[in-house]
């Protein structure tokens, strides 16, 4: 019998995952909120992941546990109240089953970097959103006396097929190609690092089914550094249409801020979209070459 995955969350990222997995011979349970058909070969086990003791039960058995779960609102009070408590809860249920634990991160608690964010740039973020994943990488190191093997994926902004919450989603690009001008912000000449969903995919599985080399580490999975405005313009140049964007500008969100919803979260993060936001990829790389989509390829 194949060794038994188990995927928390069955969003944008955590749903590829599983039928990545499944599409490698490899048993696979996915674990979220809601029950829902998610094709053959998938086992799909509904609950509360916040609760410690069903986690452990629903990854029994497991060889590997993958952390795809976000927080019930894209909200600063929803990540430092629910998030913390998804770690917890996915911590526990991977040290039960002995299992390998793959998480999926991303680059806020870098915070503000002069340069190109390596894997060793140290943590300083210090808005909301950043401080819960300082406290996340520490609490990592920390259950390592537990003897947790874990191994983390930091990925950039998502785009592309299966994003559905991100600035560049499946819904704005098959605008693009269609001609439709889209919305960016900040400075959309700035070169920006983004994650192709489909490679964040891939590069999790593969940490997922690769050797224990891997384990105790962090990696930058593959980006694409271009500017907001590159990529549209090649986008849509790739399907026929010269497309610019239209640029919502860094003041007005940032007088946006005091007002619930989208664009006051976004103002916390402004300082990704306003300037060059450079990441190094090349660990990654070097331990899985050919993973990480050229962006020539990447349209039509």
């Amino acid at each position: 019998m194949s060794q038994l995955h188990v995927v928390f969350g069955g969003g944008q990222i955590g749903s590829g995952v599983a039928r990545s997995l499944v599409e490698r011979g490899l048993r696979v349970r996915v674990v979220r909120r809601r029950s829902v058909d998610m094709g053959p070969g998938i086992e799909v086990v509904a609950g509360d992941a916040l609760d410690v003791a069903f986690a452990r039960t629903a990854a029994a058995g497991a060889s590997v546990v993958y952390h795809c779960m976000n927080p019930s609102a894209y909200t600063a009070k929803a990540w430092v109240s629910e998030f913390p408590r998804l770690g917890e809860s996915v911590i526990a249920a991977a040290l039960a089953a002995d299992a390998r634990l793959v998480c999926l991160d991303n680059l806020y608690g870098y915070g503000v970097v002069d340069g190109r964010r390596a894997e060793s740039t140290p943590l300083a973020a210090d808005c909301p959103k950043g401080r819960v994943r300082i406290a996340w990488d520490a609490r990592l190191r920390a259950a390592e006396a537990q003897g947790l093997r874990y191994v983390v994926g930091r990925a950039g902004d998502f785009f592309g097929p299966g994003a559905e919450q991100a600035l560049f989603s499946e819904a704005v690009l098959q605008g693009i190609a269609n001609g439709t001008r889209p919305w960016v912000i900040g400075d959309a000449d700035a070169v920006h690092a983004f994650s192709y969903v489909p490679d964040v995919v891939a590069s999790l599985v593969a940490l997922g089914t690769a050797a224990n080399d891997v384990e105790r580490q962090v990696f930058h999975l593959p980006v694409l550094e271009v500017s907001p405005r590159g990529l549209v313009e090649r986008y849509g140049k790739a399907h026929g249409h010269e497309v610019a964007p239209r640029v919502l500008p860094a003041w007005l969100i940032r007088l946006m801020g005091p007002f619930p919803g989208f664009f006051g979260e976004l103002g916390e993060t402004l300082y990704q979209w306003d300037r060059p936001f450079l990441v190094d990829d090349q660990r990654f790389r070097a331990r899985f070459p050919g993973l990480g989509t050229p962006i020539e390829q990447l349209a039509p």
